[in-house]
């Protein structure tokens, strides 16, 4: 396989009931990797994220 890359959003929600989420751009995402390597990577890119407000940097999000 070739090391394509690609720009990938991911929708942060953390309540549907009030409509709280926030969409995170990652740019130069290797499609070679398994979802649950990309699930991991955000998992922990986005408590060192600056831009995010506290509550989804604290957030256990669900997978």
């Amino acid at each position: 396989m070739s090391a394509e890359s690609s720009t990938i959003t991911v929708r942060l929600v953390r309540s549907f009931e009030h409509r709280n989420f926030r969409p995170v751009v990652y740019h130069g995402v290797n499609l070679d990797q398994t979802v649950k390597q990309f699930m991991n990577f955000v998992q922990k890119d986005v408590p060192s994220r600056t831009g995010l407000p506290p509550p989804f940097k604290n957030y256990k999000y669900g997978t």
